[in-house]
């Protein structure tokens, strides 16, 4: 699969204003960028366990919060910010299934692709 990298001078924000964006995980990159792109005034939501601490942290910040697949089936532009040790894992399972072409997939950080992390998955 291709990759395609985009910089500032490709970006039209006006591009996201009807869109949904999907946060996955909510811990120290997760929560900051979750609230400033909702504080931008985009469609966020945060694709957690709802049982999980960080999923109360985020419902006390305003956040919607929903399962990871159903933010994955959601959005129109997943974003991952879980732990590098666990994307696979939740790639495969929550994510993947509810790929297509006019989805966006991104990550914040890329170790788990750049060192191949998540192998034959991409």
């Amino acid at each position: 699969m291709a990759v395609t990298i985009f910089y500032e001078r490709d970006v039209r924000p006006d591009a996201l204003k009807s869109k949904t964006i999907a946060i996955i995980g909510y811990g120290s990159q997760g929560h900051a960028q979750a609230q400033n792109l909702r504080d931008s005034g985009h469609k966020v939501i945060v694709g957690l366990d709802p049982a999980r601490k960080s999923a109360q942290q985020a419902r006390a910040d305003g956040m919607v919060v929903v399962a990871p697949d159903e933010a994955a089936k959601r959005a129109d532009w997943i974003h991952i910010l879980t732990p590098d040790e666990t994307q696979a894992e939740m790639y495969d399972q929550l994510i993947k299934p509810y790929l297509h072409p006019v989805k966006v997939l991104g990550f914040s950080h890329g170790f788990s692709i750049h060192f191949n992390a998540m192998g034959s998955r991409r």
